[in-house]
Protein backbone atom coordinates (compact mmCIF):
# COMPACT_ATOMS: atom_id res chain seq x y z
CA UNK A 1 0.00 0.00 0.00
CA UNK A 2 1.35 3.42 -0.87
CA UNK A 3 -0.31 5.51 1.82
CA UNK A 4 -2.83 5.44 4.63
CA UNK A 5 -5.40 6.91 2.23
CA UNK A 6 -5.27 3.75 0.08
CA UNK A 7 -6.89 1.58 2.75
CA UNK A 8 -10.27 1.56 4.41
CA UNK A 9 -10.36 3.50 7.68
CA UNK A 10 -10.84 2.03 11.12
CA UNK A 11 -14.35 2.78 12.39
CA UNK A 12 -14.76 3.94 15.99
CA UNK A 13 -18.14 4.83 17.47
CA UNK A 14 -18.89 7.80 19.72
CA UNK A 15 -22.19 7.77 21.58
CA UNK A 16 -23.86 11.16 22.00
CA UNK A 17 -26.25 10.93 24.96
CA UNK A 18 -27.72 14.40 24.45
CA UNK A 19 -25.31 16.42 26.60
CA UNK A 20 -25.38 19.28 24.08
CA UNK A 21 -28.38 20.94 22.40
CA UNK A 22 -27.47 19.76 18.88
CA UNK A 23 -25.05 17.51 16.95
CA UNK A 24 -22.93 20.48 15.86
CA UNK A 25 -22.25 21.41 19.47
CA UNK A 26 -21.41 17.81 20.29
CA UNK A 27 -18.90 17.74 17.45
CA UNK A 28 -17.18 20.87 18.71
CA UNK A 29 -17.13 20.00 22.41
CA UNK A 30 -16.72 16.22 22.48
CA UNK A 31 -15.65 14.90 19.08
CA UNK A 32 -13.01 17.53 18.28
CA UNK A 33 -10.40 16.24 20.79
CA UNK A 34 -11.02 12.68 19.58
CA UNK A 35 -10.53 13.72 15.97
CA UNK A 36 -7.36 15.64 16.89
CA UNK A 37 -5.86 12.63 18.65
CA UNK A 38 -6.62 10.25 15.77
CA UNK A 39 -5.06 12.69 13.30
CA UNK A 40 -1.95 12.86 15.46
CA UNK A 41 -1.85 9.06 15.56
CA UNK A 42 -1.84 8.79 11.77
CA UNK A 43 0.73 11.56 11.37
CA UNK A 44 3.07 9.97 13.94
CA UNK A 45 2.69 6.45 12.53
CA UNK A 46 1.08 5.03 15.66
CA UNK A 47 -1.59 3.55 13.39
CA UNK A 48 -1.35 2.84 9.67
CA UNK A 49 -4.68 4.25 8.48
CA UNK A 50 -7.13 7.04 9.32
CA UNK A 51 -10.03 6.61 11.72
CA UNK A 52 -13.62 7.24 10.73
CA UNK A 53 -15.63 8.52 13.71
CA UNK A 54 -19.23 7.32 13.66
CA UNK A 55 -21.59 9.26 15.95
CA UNK A 56 -25.02 8.10 17.09
CA UNK A 57 -27.23 10.47 19.09
CA UNK A 58 -29.80 9.70 21.76
CA UNK A 59 -31.53 11.66 24.51
CA UNK A 60 -30.60 9.76 27.61
CA UNK A 61 -31.24 9.91 31.32
CA UNK A 62 -31.83 11.83 33.52
CA UNK A 63 -34.00 14.07 31.30
CA UNK A 64 -34.49 11.56 28.46
CA UNK A 65 -34.89 7.79 28.35
CA UNK A 66 -32.72 4.71 28.66
CA UNK A 67 -34.31 3.32 25.49
CA UNK A 68 -32.97 6.25 23.48
CA UNK A 69 -29.40 5.42 24.54
CA UNK A 70 -29.90 1.71 23.94
CA UNK A 71 -31.06 2.48 20.39
CA UNK A 72 -28.04 4.75 19.77
CA UNK A 73 -25.63 2.08 21.03
CA UNK A 74 -27.23 -0.51 18.72
CA UNK A 75 -26.97 1.93 15.80
CA UNK A 76 -23.21 2.08 16.34
CA UNK A 77 -22.93 -1.69 16.62
CA UNK A 78 -24.86 -2.11 13.37
CA UNK A 79 -22.51 0.40 11.70
CA UNK A 80 -19.64 -2.06 12.22
CA UNK A 81 -17.51 -0.03 14.63
CA UNK A 82 -14.59 -1.75 16.33
CA UNK A 83 -15.28 -0.13 19.71
CA UNK A 84 -17.52 2.54 21.20
CA UNK A 85 -16.64 5.61 23.29
CA UNK A 86 -19.48 6.51 25.67
CA UNK A 87 -21.85 6.94 27.34
CA UNK A 88 -20.81 8.90 30.42
CA UNK A 89 -23.87 9.36 32.64
CA UNK A 90 -24.05 6.49 35.12
CA UNK A 91 -27.73 5.70 34.48
CA UNK A 92 -27.11 5.43 30.74
CA UNK A 93 -24.02 3.26 31.25
CA UNK A 94 -26.03 0.86 33.39
CA UNK A 95 -28.64 0.74 30.62
CA UNK A 96 -26.19 -0.25 27.86
CA UNK A 97 -24.13 -2.71 29.90
CA UNK A 98 -26.33 -5.71 28.93
CA UNK A 99 -25.90 -4.71 25.28
CA UNK A 100 -22.09 -4.58 25.18
CA UNK A 101 -21.84 -7.76 27.23
CA UNK A 102 -24.29 -9.61 24.96
CA UNK A 103 -22.89 -8.38 21.64
CA UNK A 104 -19.19 -8.34 22.57
CA UNK A 105 -18.27 -4.78 21.53
CA UNK A 106 -15.72 -3.06 23.77
CA UNK A 107 -17.38 0.06 25.18
CA UNK A 108 -15.13 2.67 26.76
CA UNK A 109 -17.53 4.50 29.04
CA UNK A 110 -16.74 7.38 31.38
CA UNK A 111 -19.17 7.49 34.33
CA UNK A 112 -18.45 7.59 38.03
CA UNK A 113 -20.06 4.24 38.75
CA UNK A 114 -18.26 0.90 38.88
CA UNK A 115 -21.46 -0.73 37.64
CA UNK A 116 -20.54 0.03 34.02
CA UNK A 117 -17.60 -2.38 34.07
CA UNK A 118 -17.70 -5.83 32.56
CA UNK A 119 -15.85 -8.13 30.20
CA UNK A 120 -16.48 -5.57 27.43
CA UNK A 121 -17.06 -2.56 29.68
CA UNK A 122 -13.86 -0.50 30.01
CA UNK A 123 -14.10 2.35 32.51
CA UNK A 124 -12.44 5.75 32.12
CA UNK A 125 -13.23 7.37 35.47
CA UNK A 126 -14.37 10.91 34.77
CA UNK A 127 -14.98 11.13 38.49
CA UNK A 128 -15.74 8.14 40.68
CA UNK A 129 -18.89 7.62 42.73
CA UNK A 130 -16.84 5.45 45.08
CA UNK A 131 -14.12 8.09 45.58
CA UNK A 132 -15.73 11.52 45.10
CA UNK A 133 -17.72 11.37 48.34
CA UNK A 134 -14.86 10.08 50.51
CA UNK A 135 -12.57 12.77 49.04
CA UNK A 136 -15.06 15.46 50.14
CA UNK A 137 -15.57 13.86 53.56
CA UNK A 138 -11.85 13.77 54.26
CA UNK A 139 -11.51 17.42 53.22
CA UNK A 140 -14.40 18.46 55.47
CA UNK A 141 -12.88 16.63 58.42
CA UNK A 142 -9.42 18.08 57.67
CA UNK A 143 -10.94 21.57 57.82
CA UNK A 144 -12.09 20.89 61.39
CA UNK A 145 -15.80 20.48 60.68
CA UNK A 146 -17.93 17.79 62.34
CA UNK A 147 -21.55 17.91 61.12
CA UNK A 148 -22.80 17.88 57.52
CA UNK A 149 -26.16 18.15 55.80
CA UNK A 150 -26.66 16.14 52.63
CA UNK A 151 -28.92 16.89 49.67
CA UNK A 152 -28.74 14.18 47.00
CA UNK A 153 -30.39 12.96 43.83
CA UNK A 154 -33.04 10.29 44.16
CA UNK A 155 -31.29 8.08 41.58
CA UNK A 156 -28.69 5.31 41.29
CA UNK A 157 -26.02 8.03 41.07
CA UNK A 158 -27.17 9.74 44.26
CA UNK A 159 -27.46 6.45 46.11
CA UNK A 160 -24.01 5.18 45.13
CA UNK A 161 -22.40 8.52 45.97
CA UNK A 162 -24.10 8.48 49.38
CA UNK A 163 -23.11 4.94 50.34
CA UNK A 164 -19.40 5.64 49.99
CA UNK A 165 -19.70 9.14 51.46
CA UNK A 166 -21.50 7.83 54.56
CA UNK A 167 -18.88 5.15 55.11
CA UNK A 168 -16.10 7.74 55.02
CA UNK A 169 -18.06 10.03 57.35
CA UNK A 170 -18.06 7.26 59.95
CA UNK A 171 -14.32 6.76 59.52
CA UNK A 172 -13.65 10.52 59.66
CA UNK A 173 -15.92 11.10 62.68
CA UNK A 174 -18.41 13.21 60.74
CA UNK A 175 -22.13 13.22 61.58
CA UNK A 176 -24.79 13.47 58.87
CA UNK A 177 -27.48 15.65 60.44
CA UNK A 178 -29.87 15.78 57.47
CA UNK A 179 -30.22 13.55 54.40
CA UNK A 180 -32.62 14.96 51.81
CA UNK A 181 -33.47 13.24 48.52
CA UNK A 182 -34.52 15.29 45.50
CA UNK A 183 -35.44 14.72 41.89
CA UNK A 184 -32.37 14.99 39.60
CA UNK A 185 -34.42 17.41 37.48
CA UNK A 186 -35.97 19.38 40.37
CA UNK A 187 -36.80 23.04 39.79
CA UNK A 188 -37.39 23.98 43.42
CA UNK A 189 -35.19 22.87 46.31
CA UNK A 190 -36.23 25.57 48.77
CA UNK A 191 -37.75 23.09 51.22
CA UNK A 192 -34.63 20.92 51.12
CA UNK A 193 -32.48 23.98 51.76
CA UNK A 194 -34.70 25.07 54.65
CA UNK A 195 -34.51 21.64 56.29
CA UNK A 196 -30.73 21.52 55.87
CA UNK A 197 -30.25 25.06 57.19
CA UNK A 198 -32.43 24.38 60.25
CA UNK A 199 -30.08 21.57 61.31
CA UNK A 200 -27.22 24.12 61.58
CA UNK A 201 -24.54 21.89 60.05
CA UNK A 202 -20.90 22.89 59.63
CA UNK A 203 -21.08 22.15 55.89
CA UNK A 204 -23.50 21.25 53.10
CA UNK A 205 -22.83 18.41 50.67
CA UNK A 206 -24.64 17.79 47.38
CA UNK A 207 -24.35 14.30 45.88
CA UNK A 208 -25.71 13.69 42.39
CA UNK A 209 -25.42 14.21 38.66
CA UNK A 210 -25.39 17.99 39.01
CA UNK A 211 -28.39 18.99 36.95
CA UNK A 212 -29.89 20.72 40.01
CA UNK A 213 -26.68 22.36 41.22
CA UNK A 214 -27.52 25.80 39.82
CA UNK A 215 -31.05 25.66 41.25
CA UNK A 216 -29.67 24.54 44.61
CA UNK A 217 -27.26 27.49 44.56
CA UNK A 218 -30.13 29.83 43.71
CA UNK A 219 -32.22 28.53 46.60
CA UNK A 220 -29.27 28.80 49.00
CA UNK A 221 -28.95 32.46 48.07
CA UNK A 222 -32.69 33.01 48.47
CA UNK A 223 -32.46 31.51 51.96
CA UNK A 224 -29.52 33.82 52.83
CA UNK A 225 -27.45 30.77 53.69
CA UNK A 226 -23.78 30.62 52.65
CA UNK A 227 -22.31 27.50 54.29
CA UNK A 228 -19.06 25.79 53.31
CA UNK A 229 -20.34 23.57 50.51
CA UNK A 230 -18.89 20.55 48.81
CA UNK A 231 -19.91 18.42 45.87
CA UNK A 232 -18.61 15.76 43.53
CA UNK A 233 -17.80 15.80 39.82
CA UNK A 234 -21.28 17.32 39.58
CA UNK A 235 -19.20 20.50 39.76
CA UNK A 236 -17.86 19.86 36.28
CA UNK A 237 -21.03 21.56 35.04
CA UNK A 238 -19.19 24.79 35.89
CA UNK A 239 -17.16 24.49 32.68
CA UNK A 240 -20.21 24.58 30.42
CA UNK A 241 -22.07 27.24 32.43
CA UNK A 242 -22.55 30.83 31.22
CA UNK A 243 -21.01 33.69 33.25
CA UNK A 244 -24.21 34.38 35.21
CA UNK A 245 -24.44 30.74 36.31
CA UNK A 246 -20.75 30.65 37.23
CA UNK A 247 -21.29 33.61 39.52
CA UNK A 248 -24.17 31.71 41.14
CA UNK A 249 -22.03 28.55 41.55
CA UNK A 250 -19.06 30.42 42.96
CA UNK A 251 -17.83 28.99 46.25
CA UNK A 252 -18.56 25.29 45.75
CA UNK A 253 -15.63 22.93 46.37
CA UNK A 254 -15.88 20.00 44.00
CA UNK A 255 -14.05 17.04 42.50
CA UNK A 256 -12.12 17.86 39.33
CA UNK A 257 -9.38 16.25 37.24
CA UNK A 258 -7.56 19.14 35.59
CA UNK A 259 -4.22 20.14 37.05
CA UNK A 260 -1.94 22.98 35.97
CA UNK A 261 1.11 20.81 36.74
CA UNK A 262 0.16 17.92 34.42
CA UNK A 263 2.63 18.05 31.46
CA UNK A 264 0.35 16.07 29.12
CA UNK A 265 -2.45 18.57 29.64
CA UNK A 266 0.00 21.45 29.20
CA UNK A 267 1.06 20.10 25.78
CA UNK A 268 -2.56 19.57 24.79
CA UNK A 269 -3.37 23.13 25.89
CA UNK A 270 -0.62 24.53 23.66
CA UNK A 271 -1.84 22.49 20.67
CA UNK A 272 -5.47 23.41 21.24
CA UNK A 273 -4.76 27.11 21.56
CA UNK A 274 -2.67 27.14 18.40
CA UNK A 275 -5.07 25.08 16.30
CA UNK A 276 -8.51 26.10 17.56
CA UNK A 277 -7.92 29.26 19.58
CA UNK A 278 -9.61 27.62 22.55
CA UNK A 279 -8.50 26.32 25.93
CA UNK A 280 -8.04 22.63 26.63
CA UNK A 281 -8.01 23.28 30.39
CA UNK A 282 -11.32 21.52 30.61
CA UNK A 283 -12.09 17.97 31.82
CA UNK A 284 -14.19 17.20 28.76
CA UNK A 285 -11.35 17.96 26.33
CA UNK A 286 -8.83 16.04 28.44
CA UNK A 287 -11.10 13.03 28.92
CA UNK A 288 -12.00 12.63 25.25
CA UNK A 289 -8.39 13.14 24.21
CA UNK A 290 -7.36 10.45 26.71
CA UNK A 291 -10.06 8.06 25.52
CA UNK A 292 -8.95 8.60 21.95
CA UNK A 293 -5.40 7.73 23.07
CA UNK A 294 -6.74 4.50 24.58
CA UNK A 295 -8.62 3.74 21.35
CA UNK A 296 -5.48 4.49 19.30
CA UNK A 297 -3.37 2.13 21.39
CA UNK A 298 -6.09 -0.53 21.27
CA UNK A 299 -5.91 -0.41 17.48
CA UNK A 300 -2.11 -0.48 17.56
CA UNK A 301 -1.90 -3.44 19.96
CA UNK A 302 -4.81 -5.43 18.54
CA UNK A 303 -3.57 -8.82 17.30
CA UNK A 304 -6.25 -8.61 14.59
CA UNK A 305 -8.58 -5.74 13.78
CA UNK A 306 -11.86 -7.32 14.85
CA UNK A 307 -14.02 -6.39 17.81
CA UNK A 308 -12.38 -9.19 19.82
CA UNK A 309 -8.93 -8.11 18.66
CA UNK A 310 -9.54 -4.50 19.73
CA UNK A 311 -10.74 -5.71 23.13
CA UNK A 312 -7.47 -7.62 23.47
CA UNK A 313 -5.62 -4.49 22.36
CA UNK A 314 -7.20 -2.47 25.16
CA UNK A 315 -5.98 -5.07 27.65
CA UNK A 316 -2.39 -4.54 26.45
CA UNK A 317 -2.23 -0.83 27.33
CA UNK A 318 -0.08 -0.12 30.37
CA UNK A 319 1.23 2.96 32.22
CA UNK A 320 0.46 5.61 29.57
CA UNK A 321 0.58 9.23 30.85
CA UNK A 322 -2.87 10.84 30.83
CA UNK A 323 -4.03 14.39 30.21
CA UNK A 324 -6.36 14.36 33.20
CA UNK A 325 -5.37 13.93 36.81
CA UNK A 326 -2.45 15.30 38.73
CA UNK A 327 1.07 15.10 37.35
CA UNK A 328 2.12 11.47 37.12
CA UNK A 329 -1.35 10.00 36.55
CA UNK A 330 -1.25 7.10 34.10
CA UNK A 331 -3.81 4.93 32.36
CA UNK A 332 -4.14 1.41 31.01
CA UNK A 333 -5.99 -1.86 31.39
CA UNK A 334 -5.29 -5.57 31.62
CA UNK A 335 -7.11 -8.91 31.47
CA UNK A 336 -10.16 -8.32 33.67
CA UNK A 337 -8.70 -4.97 34.78
CA UNK A 338 -11.13 -2.28 33.70
CA UNK A 339 -10.06 0.88 35.57
CA UNK A 340 -8.29 3.27 33.20
CA UNK A 341 -6.82 5.99 35.43
CA UNK A 342 -4.28 5.19 38.12
CA UNK A 343 -2.37 7.30 40.64
CA UNK A 344 -2.91 8.91 44.05
CA UNK A 345 -3.88 12.28 42.57
CA UNK A 346 -6.09 11.36 39.63
CA UNK A 347 -8.96 13.08 41.46
CA UNK A 348 -8.43 16.44 43.12
CA UNK A 349 -10.47 19.22 44.68
CA UNK A 350 -10.98 22.68 43.19
CA UNK A 351 -13.12 25.65 44.23
CA UNK A 352 -15.39 27.39 41.74
CA UNK A 353 -14.94 31.08 41.09
CA UNK A 354 -16.60 33.49 38.70
CA UNK A 355 -13.90 33.35 36.01
CA UNK A 356 -11.82 30.32 36.93
CA UNK A 357 -11.37 27.52 39.43
CA UNK A 358 -8.52 27.08 41.88
CA UNK A 359 -6.93 24.04 43.49
CA UNK A 360 -8.38 23.51 46.98
CA UNK A 361 -6.36 22.16 49.86
CA UNK A 362 -8.00 22.19 53.32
Amino acid sequence: MSSAESVDPFRIGVLDEGLTPDPESFEQVFVRPVRLRFEEAVESGEIDRPVEIVVARGHGLPSGTARSIEDAWCELRDAGVLMIIGPGIADNCIAVKPLFERHGVATLNFPGTTKSRGEYGFHYQLGALYEDGPLAARAIAAAGMHEVAVIRDRSPVGQEFFEYFAEQCETSDLSITVDRLCSPVATDLSDDVARAKAAKPDALVYLGFGGVLAQLSRDLRAASWDPPRFTTTAGLHWYSSPPQARELLSGWVYTDMVDEDNPVLARLEATYQERFGETAFNPTVGAFYDMATLATLALRHAPVHTIEGVKAGLERIHHVPSALGGAGTVMGFGPWERTALKGPDYLLLRRMGVDTTQRYRP
